[in-house]
């Protein structure tokens, strides 16, 4: 049996022909507000939380994300999950015991990626 690396964010979505590759949509996404705003289908899955508010995510009071999806994330102030398959990408940042996590899905759609939950909780 031989041991698999984890795919890379580059290679992600190459197995599909046609499809959009998540490396450069993943680029775009976090530089280009428009496109950004392009490829979110509002109102989307997830929350705003913090000790003010508790909203829905809309166009009104969407943020910018400019931090990419990366394999390789500085831990040292909080955990990092990140699972990808040819069609989904789940990216979770927390801190445990402590009321902060970040959550967002990728999913490929007709070929191409967009951004279908957020989920920021700060409490």
């Amino acid at each position: 049996m031989s041991i698999q690396a984890p795919p890379t964010i580059a290679s992600l979505s190459n197995t599909i022909p046609g499809a959009e590759s998540f490396d450069s949509f993943n680029t775009k996404f976090h530089t280009d507000s428009g496109f950004q705003l392009s490829r979110i289908p509002f109102p989307i899955d997830g929350q705003c939380v913090n000790d003010v508010e508790n909203s829905r995510w809309s166009k009104k009071n969407w943020e910018f994300l400019k931090t990419p999806v990366a394999l390789d994330t500085d831990t040292t102030e909080c955990r990092h999950s990140l699972v990808m398959s040819d069609s989904m990408v789940t990216e979770k940042f927390w801190i445990d015991q402590s009321g902060f996590k970040v959550e967002r899905r990728f999913k490929l759609k007709s070929g191409k990626w967009f951004l279908v939950y957020y989920d920021d909780i700060n409490m």
